[in-house]
């Protein structure tokens, strides 16, 4: 225990460096139970250290409170940091139903209600889950194959006649093993993609979703049901290779377009390809890749078309690149945000 765990009730009215330390440890503490980590001697720690005093509560409580702030400053989803892994490093996809072992369920439960921020929810309902700047292959039940970008989510449900797979979030690919009696479907906000034996790729970020298709067909239709395999939904579209489509959240498919399918699926080799992208659309694509959320300053034009090809695995200095090829400068508060004036 160290010292700021020995304060008590009257640390209220103690030394300005020791409330300093307390909102230091508060903030951690929002970071840790965010990160998608949290075991239940964590969450145990947790409740002791907040259970303290009212100074320690209230300290929480104004970061968790600053957090969200940023959120409506930058348009992110969640306004929390994200779990950032260590350099070099590479975190096996934990499993929803393996994590609910050896009480993780009731750290889990327990961490949702404290910080109650979405990403959580989405952890919680995940199957395999990825950190920003991470990609993972999954070896599904049937011997298909999921391969998740940085910062996805995916929950699995197959039965003998769906293979249901939900994108929770972010983006994956699926190589589908043909089966002529079971449907491969992948559900993301509110449509559905089917496919007997095929590779596309699904992307579900703000609300939108998009579907492109690199070998086979597959058929995109929505809203609907995602174990509804009775019938087809009206508006649906059907995929070819090199095709793509997008649909807003609870909203049909829009018609098939044709896309460069090596520019699109450029991630799957650790690149990014902008082919005359709107800045701000580029730089929220390089956001995708780095722990901080990405805020242009007023005065930045968000709509001046850029060409680039930058790697995954250098996005903080493709961010950079990217601002000084319009004269601006990407300064960067570390674990909150880089903001590009």
């Amino acid at each position: 225990m160290d010292e700021t765990d020995k304060r008590h009730d009257g640390d209220d009215h103690g030394e300005p460096h020791g409330k300093h330390r307390v909102a230091l440890d508060a903030r951690d503490w929002i970071v840790r139970l965010t990160s998608g980590n949290v075991s239940a001697a964590e969450l145990e720690r947790f409740k002791a250290w907040r259970d303290q005093s009212q100074q320690h509560r209230r300290a929480f409580e104004r970061e968790r409170a600053f957090w969200r702030q940023l959120q409506a400053l930058d348009g992110k989803s969640d306004g929390m940091p994200p779990f950032r892994p260590l350099p070099g490093a590479r975190r096996a996809p934990v499993g929803r139903r393996a994590f609910l072992i050896g009480g993780g369920a009731v750290a889990a439960s327990a961490a949702a209600a404290i910080v109650a921020m979405p990403r959580l929810g989405v952890w919680w309902n995940a199957d395999f889950t990825t950190a920003v700047g991470e990609q993972a292959r999954i070896d599904l039940p049937d011997g298909s194959v999921a391969t998740l970008n940085t910062d996805s989510a995916i929950a699995v449900d197959f039965t003998p006649q769906l293979r249901l797979v939900t994108l929770l979030k972010g983006e994956a690919e699926f190589g589908v093993r043909p089966d002529a009696s079971s449907l491969f479907r992948v559900a993301a906000l509110g449509g559905n993609s089917d496919a007997l034996g095929t590779t596309f790729a699904v992307k579900a970020l703000e609300d939108v979703a998009t579907v492109t298709v690199r070998e086979g067909h597959v058929r995109v239709a929505g809203p609907a049901s995602p174990t509804d395999i009775g019938g087809l939904a009206a508006g649906g579209i059907d995929l070819a290779a090199n095709e793509q489509t997008t649909y807003g959240a609870g909203e049909p498919p829009l018609p098939a377009s044709a896309v460069d399918i090596e520019a699109v699926m450029a991630w799957r080799d650790g690149r990014v390809i902008f082919e005359g992208r709107p800045f701000a659309a580029a730089m929220a694509e390089l956001g995708r890749y780095v722990p901080e959320r990405i805020v242009l300053a007023p005065g930045v034009r968000p709509d001046v078309p850029v060409s680039a090809i930058f790697s995954t695995a250098n996005a903080l200095d493709a961010v950079q690149a990217l601002a000084k090829t319009q004269g601006l400068v990407a300064r960067r508060v570390p674990g909150v945000m880089i903001l590009v004036a």
